[in-house]
């Protein structure tokens, strides 16, 4: 007789183990046999092709090599001589468990990872990180890995991959979290190197917990003058398509080239090919220069990474050195983030606005997998008179997007995959996005600062004041389908940020969102269309809590504020020569989604 018991390693991994009341005395081959004993009824006949043992067969116990629960933190194997069991103790953190469906083929021993696996999202045990090109190289990058369990320690490993190599190796000792605590681990290693298309072997980051975690991409870790911020999606949550975001280069020079996207293989013999509305750029050795509308291949081994850059040889058409739109595809699971070392937002006549501020975007886009048909579009926590620029990338070939109240511009049909529209609407104007026959993502632009440096002398130089803010500087950010929101979060915020914001997104008058122990004052919910409201909510830097008993969206944003700040991370060009401190405003900003399920919703 069987019996069942129940044990949990912490409140949200339980495992339901099957227990033997009683040895088993002989295997059947398939395991469906039944024996003397077993509580099936018995039947004198037999068949002529039943197997029955002989007095001269040797004394067989059980299948060589089969494995089976012995108790709830071992398994046992059956002996090559298949005369015995021989006992296989669980891994620490680990409870044996049965297999009793097609999902499986024999008992094994699953921990809480096991359990994220299962229960996808954007908590996981094992994440890639690969530095991000931004302005300053010698500007480290951040890897924030936060605890989001309430009752269980993190034992958390970096790994580096040394460039031209491909077997990974720890770095420093491993870093134990306590529960809903948070740790910066600093990415010191080279960019891929150049700035144009480049294939590298090795310099990959990864890291490894005993129990999951959830990790975000800060470039660079501190304030600057030019940063942004990625949520990142563990390697059980990776997938085989993907979308690049970016935005085009808009001024002169052109010192934020190029718009980009990189990859990383995740298993060897992979093939990754892309499919680029614009020209992207070739090494030859052994990346492949890719005609607009073209097909490039590449193959690629784990830790491998590519960088594929927009060509320069349009160097006078903003949009054709702009890679948002390609389509991303491998034979197997791939890593992919995607952006610009530095891009002003908007783009604008260069005859009129010849100069502008711009920052680095990057952002890890969400596979296509995971996209969704209905997303609030919340406009950024307000800063001045800046418009709101959204990008709208279709999945699917004939996607028809609608928005609620309906927006300038709207409804509007996206004829390809890949394809995207652009929308600007006026500050604080936030609506939701709709579609009834596919999936698309809107990806959220934060506004340039206003240039107007040189005013004085040459006042056509101002950027329009009616659409301008003196607080941040662009950053770009993907939206999390309503589908795929959850109820909880642990989020951490980037360092050295005066202005840090968790913007809220719930359902109309739905259950309190609790921060940090405390309801979200209702008085600062927004609605938006029919059916849902948002807050944007000040806190403080670090790590916070965020739940509900419903599901609901969060995004994590923040700015730079608008005079000297002596925390600004700066190259000795801009410092006082005197006091060694900042000597001119930190103009920057971050955001990224807070955290996401991660279930299938669309088949590409």
């Amino acid at each position: 007789m069987r019996r069942f018991t129940m044990f949990c390693v912490m409140p949200r991994f339980c495992t339901c183990l099957l227990i033997l009341a009683s040895p088993i005395v002989a295997c059947g081959d398939d395991g469906s046999a039944d024996a003397e004993g077993s509580g099936s009824a018995a039947t004198a006949d037999t068949t002529a092709d039943s197997v029955l043992p002989t007095t001269t067969d040797p004394m067989i116990e059980c299948e060589p090599g089969l494995l089976r629960c012995a108790d709830a933190v071992s398994l046992e194997r059956c002996a090559p001589t298949g005369k015995l069991w021989i006992n296989e103790p669980c891994a620490s953190m680990t409870l044996c468990t049965p297999c009793e469906d097609e999902s499986c083929t024999e008992d094994r021993c699953l921990g809480p990872c096991d359990s994220a696996d299962e229960l996808p999202s954007s908590a996981g045990c094992s994440f890639i990180a690969n530095r991000q090109l931004h302005m300053v190289e010698e500007f480290n990058d951040g890897l924030v890995v936060a605890n989001p369990n309430s009752n269980v320690q993190a034992t958390v490993q970096l790994y580096l991959t040394p460039e031209g190599k491909s077997t990974e190796e720890p770095v420093g000792d491993a870093v134990v979290l306590d529960p809903l605590e948070a740790h910066t681990f600093e990415l010191t290693t080279n960019f891929v190197q150049g700035y144009s298309s480049m294939f590298r072997t090795g310099g990959t980051h990864r890291i490894q917990s005993d129990v999951p975690v959830i990790a975000y991409h800060h470039a660079p870790v501190r304030m600057s003058l030019g940063n942004d911020s990625s949520l990142l999606l563990p390697e059980s949550a990776l997938r085989n398509e993907y979308i690049a975001f970016s935005y085009g280069v808009n001024s002169y020079p052109r010192n934020g080239e190029p718009t980009y996207f990189e990859v990383v293989a995740l298993q060897n013999f992979t093939t990754l090919e892309w499919f680029p509305p614009v020209a992207t750029a070739g090494n030859g050795l052994p990346v492949p220069f890719v005609p607009a509308g073209g097909r490039g291949e590449l193959k690629m081994n784990r830790f491998d990474t590519v960088r594929i850059a927009a060509s320069g040889n349009q160097t006078d058409i903003v949009s054709m050195r702009d890679v948002s739109g390609t389509v991303i595809k491998a034979n197997k699971p791939i890593w992919v983030t995607s952006g610009s070392r530095c891009s002003r937002v908007p783009t604008r006549d260069v005859d009129v606005y010849p100069l502008g501020h711009c920052d680095p975007l990057q952002e890890m886009p969400i596979p296509l997998e995971y996209w969704g048909t209905t997303y609030v579009a919340a406009a950024s926590p307000d800063r001045d008179d800046e418009r709101h620029w959204w990008r709208v990338y279709a999945g699917k070939d004939g996607t028809e997007v609608t928005t609620e109240p309906v927006q300038a511009g709207t409804p509007f049909i996206l004829e390809k995959r890949g394809d995207y529209m652009d929308l600007s609407v006026a500050n604080g104007t936030s609506f939701v996005f709709q579609s009834d026959n596919g999936v698309f993502m809107p990806v959220q632009y934060l506004q340039s600062k206003r240039f107007d440096e040189y005013a004085p002398t040459a006042p056509g130089i101002i950027e329009p004041a009616e659409e301008s803010t003196q607080i941040g500087d662009p950053a770009m950010y993907q939206m999390v389908p309503v589908e795929q929101f959850l109820s909880r979060y642990v989020f951490a915020t980037a360092l050295n940020f005066p202005n840090n914001y968790v913007q809220v997104i719930r359902t109309a008058a739905g259950p309190d969102v609790v921060l940090d122990g405390a309801a979200i004052d209702s008085v600062l919910y927004l609605p938006v269309g029919s059916g849902f409201e948002i807050a944007d909510v000040l806190i403080e830097e670090g790590a916070h809590l965020i739940e509900s008993d419903a599901p609901f969206g969060i995004v994590q944003v923040g700015y730079s504020g608008p005079g000297i700040d002596e925390k600004c991370e700066l190259t000795e060009e801009y410092l006082d020569p005197m006091t060694g401190l900042p000597d001119q405003p930190c103009y920057s900003s971050y955001a990224y989604p807070g955290g996401m399920k991660s279930e299938p919703i669309y088949v590409p």
